[in-house]
């Protein structure tokens, strides 16, 4: 896929959640893009306890560990621009691998978890939608 005419993409990681255990689960995100600038968590599934005890890229936390995943859970009630919990410095990617480790400590059933990114090639035209 040709990126270059694009200012951003939504990427989704999605993983089964089997256990109360952790899950370690890897994604390579598109090389297309230069900025990983938001991240969100669909609250279709994942449950307001369950905690993202790391999220790194290149080795760099991207969350404080053990960050619970109802500050990130954003439903189809918020408006677009707004579901993305993201920082002031855009993280600069290039095709690098995200690692998440996950835990659903209330754990009962089956259920794929839905992480979303943010990535874009310009983050000052993408921060400037988000922060209005």
């Amino acid at each position: 896929m040709n990126n270059k005419n694009m200012d951003f993409i939504v990427q989704s990681l999605e993983h089964e959640i089997d256990s109360n255990q952790i899950i370690e689960f890897k994604e390579t995100l598109d090389y297309g893009y230069k900025y990983l600038v938001g991240i969100a968590i669909s609250d279709v599934h994942c449950p307001e306890t369950a905690i993202l005890e790391v999220v790194k890229v290149k080795g760099m936390d991207i969350l404080p560990e053990k960050f619970e995943a109802a500050h990130l859970m954003s439903s189809k009630n918020v408006a677009p621009n707004k579901r993305f919990f993201s920082w002031f410095k855009p993280v600069q990617i290039s095709g690098d691998e995200m690692v998440i480790r996950f835990r659903d400590p209330d754990y009962s059933a089956n259920y794929v978890l839905q992480v979303q990114v943010l990535l874009c090639n310009n983050p000052e035209i993408i921060q400037d939608v988000l922060f209005t």
